[in-house]
């Protein structure tokens, strides 16, 4: 009989651990401030392409529908980029900006699998190149 019950507890143990509430915990943030280049991810993870002589077809892609990212070239960190609140363009605030260099200040994120994600308050433009 005791270890039946050794059993049902391992089990209950998986159960309580692997549960979804488990997962649904809110992910913390930490307000950053980080110098980058703003990159469109499908040319330039598939093709390398990116900076000023790549930028009309970032724009094209941006049109797409395209999620941008943060590229720290000098760290090797690549950011991806989200609005700060539901229902809101994370493209928005640095449109502008598209494979330029700007220094972005927000709340950064720690996703699964050790993802940089962050939620873009302020952008600011850097140098030209």
């Amino acid at each position: 009989m005791g270890s039946w019950c050794g059993v049902v507890c391992l089990a209950l143990a998986a159960l309580v651990s692997g549960s979804p509430a488990a997962y649904a915990q809110p992910a913390r943030a930490r307000a950053v401030t980080v110098t980058g280049r703003i990159v469109d991810n499908i040319c330039m993870l598939g093709s390398g392409l990116r900076g000023e002589e790549h930028r009309e077809c970032a724009i094209g892609c941006d049109r797409a529908g395209v999620r941008m990212a943060l590229l720290d070239e000098k760290a090797n960190v690549l950011y991806t980029l989200m609005a700060d609140a539901p229902f809101v363009d994370p493209n928005g605030r640095i449109r502008e900006h598209l494979e330029r260099i700007v220094t972005i200040k927000g709340d950064l994120y720690e996703a699964p699998g050790g993802q940089k994600v962050l939620a873009v308050r302020e952008v600011h433009a850097g140098k030209r190149e």
